[in-house]
């Protein structure tokens, strides 16, 4: 149920959607008691039914109401009676893709590039120290202030150490971007910090060379690029950036998750100790495909296992908007 403007939630007042995808829609509103702007996240009331999408967002609320950190939005309350909805931090700011999209020449500075990447490996350390992955980090689930802040949002995907493993019968639990995903994300797994990891390194390859690390002419064929290809150096497309942040991308974005920086914290300290490192020190020879296959077999297999995820969920979105018809 989409609301308009103008009309109210409990005490919150709707001003604007700002929002919407596969989960929940997004609406900026002004909460009558304190008269500041919040953000409501509606979950997408044809999917309540399901169990798991549902523990999923009272995990996300319960994940976000325990961050406090200045390069992530805060979620300041939960309601879960006749319409559950998460109130969230409003944040004056753009959203990230957007921001690239508008930068001249593609890549920007390599001064810009480390600051960011230095707030985003900021937010990853806190965020893993409390035990916390976000398993979707990309540009559209990050805002840019008009100070050059960056703030990290959507932790519907975002998992807690020790947490049991939910299932959504809807989707599988190999959640992430293709452009940003992780190798074994892709292979179905349910991904670690080191995924993150991996999904921060594919952003500053974009940031320094104006282009994602893996380009395709479908997702399909991304996926498939992210398992069995080595992306191209980022010093040949963009001479500018030192040997050493080079390299401190690329061990990031390395295929196997064990020759990837196996904290955040570690690539923190890298990235704010350059000057310090020697690029020769890193081992960023060519990894072989996932799963020690040759490349075409790999190829093969995956889009084998892709053509039968993508049948299957035309088939789940076709019985759903029946049922839906038929309600």
């Amino acid at each position: 149920m989409r609301l308009e403007p103008g009309t109210r939630l409990d005490r919150f007042e709707i001003i604007e959607p700002v929002g919407e995808g596969a989960y929940a829609e997004l609406y900026r509103a002004r909460d009558g008691d304190s008269g500041d702007d919040v953000v409501l996240k509606c979950p997408n009331p044809n999917l309540l039914s399901d169990p798991g999408l549902f523990q999923r967002f009272q995990r996300e609320g319960m994940i976000g109401r325990s961050l406090q950190h200045p390069g992530v939005q805060r979620s300041l309350e939960e309601h879960d009676t006749n319409t559950p909805y998460l109130v969230l931090e409003y944040i004056d700011g753009e959203n990230f893709r957007k921001h690239l999209q508008s930068v001249d020449g593609g890549h920007v500075p390599v001064a810009t590039a480390v600051d960011w990447g230095t707030q985003l490996a900021s937010v990853l350390a806190y965020l893993h120290g409390l035990g916390v992955v976000h398993r979707d980090l990309k540009p559209e689930n990050i805002l840019i202030t008009s100070d050059g802040q960056l703030k990290v949002l959507d932790f519907g995907s975002a998992l807690l150490d020790g947490a049991r493993r939910l299932t959504w019968r809807h989707l599988s639990e190999s959640i992430g971007t293709p452009d940003y995903m992780s190798p074994e994300q892709i292979q179905g797994e349910r991904g670690d910090h080191r995924s993150d990891i991996y999904a921060w390194g594919t952003m500053m390859y974009e940031f320094l060379t104006g282009r994602i690390p893996f380009p395709g002419d479908n997702w399909m064929a991304v996926m498939a690029s992210h398992l069995t290809k080595n992306p191209e150096k980022i010093r040949s497309v963009n001479p500018s950036v030192s040997p050493e942040l080079e390299a401190v991308v690329l061990k990031a974005m390395r295929r196997y998750p064990d020759h990837r920086y196996q904290d955040a914290a570690e690539l923190l300290h890298d990235l704010e100790q350059l000057d310090s490192l020697h690029a020769s020190d890193f081992d960023l020879s060519p990894e072989k495909p996932m799963g020690g296959m040759a490349s075409a077999d790999s190829e093969k297999k995956l889009w084998l296992l892709i053509l039968l995820v993508v049948v299957l969920f035309i088939t789940v979105v076709a019985l759903i908007i029946t049922l839906s018809v038929v309600l």
